[in-house]
């Protein structure tokens, strides 16, 4: 084969939908997802337009500026092959250059199969150790050498002649704030959710909505019009509080629900299909939905998103206390100079219980905290003269890139059973996001507000996380609270009149997988001596010894780390 004719972009991974593709003798496009423009879900719309088809050749970012949703467009010209992302990075999407030919995947588990096959493969072990220190890797890392992770709002151009590649920004976030308070943010918070329900659900005809007993799939539920609501799903083992503060939200929505039960031995099942979907990227329990019997639906949309923008969950706070007690009231905490310092050793999503950098072998550790201050780095260094609080500067390590967040294996498990699509990831609700105040988007409050013009009749429902209402101020809360308990101690309530206890809720903790399966802890028991992460030489076989040794005993603080370290091993050993 001559070079000429080699192949210059090769595919890799299951695609997502394709919205529309235009194919011409100077231009072929396709726009994979579910992007939008000037309210118009309909991609074909946008592909039929002759002066956004010549733009896409000639000036592709004037063209994905105008886009909305959640999208990934390839565009490809007989001089360049052009991939771009959305603002969310929605579909995660990795590439590497061979020779002369552009490997993209929209799964990292392919390219890493490919490279491996290829004996091209060069391991990062410091990725690894990103992984099990924060459930997430940041910035552009994988876990390989060569290859590179898409960010969001990024064109990236290959050359087809010199085999070069470029990337560039077509958008970056505005964070000047709102000044006009929280009922006002609210109430543009509320038309946004509604605009974003009704055009991404426009084509769906029949819609099921994951719905929990918190605040974020509630505000989804009630960006719905009362003759057009979706079907309502729980997922649970049992049929506990969330499931019954759910079914009583539906209920006043108008809305039909299901109950899907999850099998006892789900979290041992789903092993292998969550770590090759998330690629090792994401701690594999976290895929609450692979291989679920859902009702019938083309349509799966959830309440993501809403917790990390608008009630603040992973910024820096101290629960306030009165008397020596612990309220409901939480207050910011001030950051210091060396921010990302900060993050690494506070981030509420780091390991917790154990300290990931006693489980390296020694002389690592100051190698592992330099990669990790790099890779936060180079995720601040594009914005860092935009953002002058502290706070913003804290959240943007969490959010800039929405498709890593450490949760979003939910995501990639919902769309294993049909289409799914995140209400949250649209252009305006995300400027929103950004032009809120930390105080403002901090705690439940401007949630609630946004829902007294969505339905109010759904803060008549309590949340299933407090069994309390949900628009209760702090302070009301705690005094709620505290009477409620004092009742309880008297014999004036009955149980259910409590905080909900880990088995009142969908998902089970990290402690009660591993306690709850004899299977998979006979895996974790032979971390260890496992082949695939001796191969990483990167931690102590003693340190991992004694981990196990103290999840045996009951230690729930091991779980979290266990988890993590099988997810990597399965995906190190897997063929």
């Amino acid at each position: 084969m001559s070079p000429g004719d080699r192949p210059q972009i090769l595919v890799l991974g299951g695609e997502p939908r394709v919205a529309a593709r235009h194919n011409s003798e100077r231009l072929n496009v396709t726009l994979y997802g579910s992007p939008v423009i000037n309210g118009n879900s309909n991609g074909r719309g946008l592909l039929d337009n002759n002066g956004l088809i010549a733009d896409l050749e000639n000036d592709p970012a004037k063209v994905l500026r105008q886009l909305d949703g959640e999208f990934v467009a390839l565009i490809e010209t007989p001089e360049h092959v052009i991939i771009a992302s959305d603002r969310f990075s929605s579909h995660p999407v990795f590439y590497v250059v061979e020779n002369d030919t552009l490997v993209i995947s929209f799964s990292y588990q392919a390219i890493w199969n490919r490279l491996t096959e290829r004996n091209a493969l060069k391991i990062d072990p410091l990725a690894f150790y990103e992984f099990l220190h924060f459930q997430r890797l940041f910035a552009e890392s994988t876990l390989d050498q060569s290859t590179k992770a898409l960010q969001p709002a990024t064109v990236l151009s290959f050359n087809r002649s010199t085999a070069n590649i470029t990337t560039s920004s077509y958008w970056s976030p505005n964070f000047e704030k709102r000044s006009d308070g929280r009922k006002a943010i609210a109430r543009d918070l509320a038309n946004a959710v509604r605009d974003s329900v009704t055009t991404k659900t426009r084509n769906s005809k029949k819609t099921a909505m994951l719905l929990s007993g918190g605040m974020d799939s509630r505000v989804v539920l009630g960006g719905f019009t009362r003759n057009a609501q979706p079907l309502c799903i729980t997922i649970g083992e049992i049929e506990n509080n969330e499931v019954d503060v759910a079914r009583s939200l539906a209920g006043v929505a108008g809305a039909e629900h299901s109950f899907v039960q999850r099998s006892t031995s789900h979290y041992t099942d789903v092993v292998s299909e969550a770590v090759s979907a998330g690629g090792s990227m994401f701690s594999y329990q976290h895929g609450h939905f692979f291989d679920l019997d859902l009702p019938e639906t083309d349509l799966i949309l959830h309440g993501h998103g809403f917790d990390y923008f608008f009630q603040g969950m992973y910024l820096p706070s101290r629960r306030k206390t009165f008397l020596g007690r612990n309220t409901r009231s939480w207050a910011l905490e001030s950051i210091g100079f060396d921010l990302v310092g900060e993050y690494i050793t506070k981030a509420k999503y780091r390991l917790k219980g154990n300290d990931p950098l006693s489980l390296l072998k020694p002389g690592l550790k100051e190698q592992a905290m330099d990669s990790l201050r790099s890779d936060l780095d180079s995720v601040l260094a594009p914005v860092q003269s935009q953002i002058a609080n502290p706070h913003d500067q804290w959240d943007y390590l969490t959010t800039s890139a929405p498709g890593r967040h450490y949760t979003y294996l939910n995501l990639l498990s919902a769309g294993s059973l049909a289409e799914q699509r995140t209400i949250a990831f649209t252009n305006n609700i995300l400027d929103i996001y950004h032009s809120t105040p930390a105080e403002v988007r901090h705690g439940t409050t401007l949630l609630a507000e946004t829902l007294k013009h969505l339905n109010p009749r759904l803060l008549e429902v309590r949340n299933a996380n407090t069994n309390l209402r949900p628009d209760r101020s702090p302070t009301r809360l705690t005094i709620d609270g505290w009477v409620r308990s004092a009742k309880r101690r008297i014999g004036m309530s009955n149980t259910s009149a409590a905080d909900p206890s880990a088995n009142d809720r969908s998902w089970p903790t990290d402690a009660m997988i591993v306690r709850n399966s004899p299977e998979l802890f006979a895996r974790i028991e032979k971390l260890p001596d496992s082949d695939g992460i001796g191969a990483l030489d990167l931690f102590d076989e003693s340190k991992l010894t004694n981990l196990v040794n103290t999840s045996r005993q009951s230690d729930n603080n091991a779980a979290s780390a266990l988890l993590s370290l099988l997810t990597i091993d399965e995906f190190l050993t897997s063929k």
